[in-house]
């Protein structure tokens, strides 16, 4: 793409973006400027408007202020009285309950009842919520009598609003006030999952955890502890006591996922602290646990106990947060720490927000929490950004550039891997007269032999993890290959680059010398390293352009070794014959027990033994004297000597 279509493109994708935002300004605009096309329900219309009488012990009565809170001791009834008008038309009376047992009579007849006996899990009071009882004109005139009872001293005796009118009427008129708050809910909790499933993609593409996961884990807790504090609740689960329960095990446990983020983004310096933290988080979890299921204490009598703990968690991440501000090292976690300082005064609010008996739904939470995903998304972002920067960076390093070959610590790492996995070959590939090449031709020849050289060992190696070390070295492994199995291989890799490096004069001087290995699976890579290096070692010492199995030099040195323990014997067999001092003087008995032992070494290690045997003798007309005879073998000595013929392996003496 021209610099000229880009630029157009990327005009094209602004004006887009800017039509959409101005749309959606658009509308948000017009639901405020412009009339309700809804028909209002306003509290006035649906909240009751007679008197009520609080009916005390004593059957006195005594006029009532609602919403209000009286003196009642837990577990006692709150009895509360009035006369519906004569005039009176509505289908439903309503009335919201504060972890009561409600029930409502018309006339005297019993005619709805809340109590979460039988359906709550544990605990003795009731969840909150709204009780509605039906009514029609017919019961104009007729008393209601409404009695609420809790067995929490903190929320025995109070008393909320009573509604009248119909039923959809006094539900609109509930979305109206706390429908956008549910929704909120809903939206971190969604928010959370879908963080929580990032988090775990980031974790599978880069191998490390990112603070993200944690952050998830808070805002999924903001989320049950919006929606269990909702007024909304009881139309969103079956059984409202098990989601209010929630509420008071998130506030147990909020403190956990708070520390794990911090001490992600502190990088572990305080973990220590951050440990005993959570072991008290912990503790105050189980012990309050207890106390309900055995019905010693509810949850909300024990609650302050997690507000302490909450409190305390705050303020250890204040102290080490304050230190970091000393030291200097708090600026590497800033936006965070704006966001979670955010969250942690949200939830103090909520929390104090309890001992004035009233609920801020979790509004403020919610705002707490976005403003910390926010700020961890832009950390987060950030951090990828590094990541993607040092993984490129890993890879220039690792990639050989000249042939495409991954370089010595990403191979040796690959091929690390394959040995734990697989049986199968290493090898050491040496290409020879580099330097030679360099030299005569230049160095883009001597680059264009490597490029030779890495292109052969992935066209004739298939499925092997091949890798330049550097210089004209290479390391490869192939699994599952036998020995007869690499033995064609590498034959194929020599003729393959025999015939390729021939197509130029540049590149001809080329040729490969290999050392190899057989490995076990799970074996040690440093151990079979060595032994593919010593085998190549000794293919170079012997006029390379060879490959050498490690294996047969273990033979070699074997044959070596009992080689050299033979011609010990030889020797002893020699000196036992007398003093050396020129040609051997052997009987015959001697000379043929040593025959035969050189025999049997020639034919045990294949070479060829010869039996030369000269016999001097003087003419018929001369007479052999003794200086004759002794210049005489003198010189034949000399003769057999420069004569005698060198194996490759092992030199036999000649017998004369």
């Amino acid at each position: 793409m021209t610099e000229a279509k880009y630029t157009i493109q990327k005009y094209k994708r602004i004006l887009f973006y800017v039509v959409i935002c101005v749309l959606l300004a658009a509308f948000i605009l017009g639901q405020y400027i412009y009339p309700s096309e809804r028909e209002p329900v306003t509290e006035e219309s649906i909240t009751y408007t007679g008197t009520f009488y609080r009916v005390l012990a004593d059957g006195t009565e005594e006029e009532l202020r609602i919403p209000g809170r009286y003196n009642v001791p837990a577990g006692e009834s709150l009895v509360i009285r009035s006369v519906l008008p004569q005039d009176y038309h509505e289908n439903t009376i309503a009335i919201r309950f504060s972890l009561e047992n409600v029930r409502i009579y018309i006339g005297g007849e019993l005619r709805a009842v809340y109590d979460t006996e039988n359906t709550r899990p544990f605990g003795k009071n009731s969840a909150s919520g709204y009780v509605f009882c039906e009514t029609s004109g017919e019961d104009a005139g007729q008393e209601v009598r409404i009695e609420l009872q809790c067995f929490t001293k903190k929320y025995s005796g109070v008393v909320n609003k009573v509604y009248c009118g119909d039923k959809s009427d006094i539900w609109a008129y509930m979305f109206h006030c706390y429908f956008m708050v549910t929704l909120i809910a809903c939206a971190m909790l969604f928010a959370g999952l879908v963080v929580l499933i990032i988090s775990l993609v980031l974790d599978i593409i880069y191998k490390t955890r990112f603070d993200l996961e944690y952050l998830g884990w808070c805002m999924l807790m903001g989320a049950v502890w919006m929606l269990g504090e909702s007024k909304l609740r009881q139309l969103f689960v079956p059984n409202a006591s098990i989601l209010s329960n929630m509420c008071f095990f998130v506030v147990m446990l909020c403190p956990v996922p708070i520390m794990f983020y911090i001490d992600s983004v502190q990088q572990g310096r305080y973990r220590k602290v951050y440990h005993v933290a959570e072991c008290i988080t912990c503790v105050n979890f189980v012990i309050c646990t207890a106390l309900q299921l055995l019905n010693i204490a509810d949850f909300i009598s024990t609650m302050f106990l997690s507000h302490i703990v909450i409190a305390g968690t705050f303020l250890t991440i204040f102290i080490t947060i304050c230190l970091d501000l000393i030291k200097g090292t708090a600026k590497h976690y800033k936006l965070p720490l704006i966001g979670l300082v955010a969250a942690m005064i949200a939830v103090m609010l909520e929390v104090t927000a309890v001992y004035r008996v009233v609920s801020l739904s979790g509004i403020f939470i919610a705002t707490g929490l976005v403003v910390l995903l926010v700020a961890t998304l832009i950390h987060t972002m950030d951090r990828i950004r590094e990541l993607e920067l040092a993984r490129q960076r890993e890879e220039m390093e690792s990639m050989d550039y000249l042939t495409g070959l991954p370089m010595r610590h990403k191979g040796e790492k690959l091929i690390l891997e394959k040995m734990q996995k697989h049986d199968g070959c290493l090898g050491f590939v040496d290409m020879d007269n580099l330097k030679k090449i360099n030299d005569v031709y230049g160095h883009k020849a001597g680059d264009c032999a490597l490029r030779l050289v890495g292109a052969m060992l992935t066209e004739c190696m298939e499925n092997a993890v091949v890798c330049r070390l550097g210089g004209d070295e290479f390391l490869f492994y192939l699994p599952e290959a036998s020995e007869a199995e690499m033995s064609m291989q590498i034959r194929k890799l020599f003729d393959s680059f025999g015939a390729a490096k021939n197509v130029t004069a540049e590149t001809s001087p080329a040729s490969l010398s290999c050392g190899l290995c057989m490995c076990r699976q799970g074996g040690n890579f440093e151990e079979y390293y060595i032994k593919a290096d010593k085998a190549l070692y000794y293919v170079k010492q012997n006029g390379k352009n060879s490959y050498r199995f490690y294996e047969e030099l273990e033979e070699q040195q074997t044959d070596a070794q009992d080689r050299k323990n033979d011609l010990e014997v030889i020797a002893g067999a020699l000196l036992e014959s007398g003093i050396y001092t020129g040609a051997l003087n052997l009987d015959y008995r001697e000379f043929a027990r040593l025959y035969q032992y050189v025999s049997s070494l020639g034919e045990r290690y294949r070479h060829r033994c010869y039996l030369v045997l000269v016999t001097m003798g003087a003419k018929s007309d001369q007479t052999m004297y003794i200086d004759h005879i002794d210049k005489a073998m003198e010189c034949m000595e000399k003769a057999i000597r420069q004569n005698t013929v060198s194996y490759t392996h092992l030199t036999l003496p000649t017998i004369a």
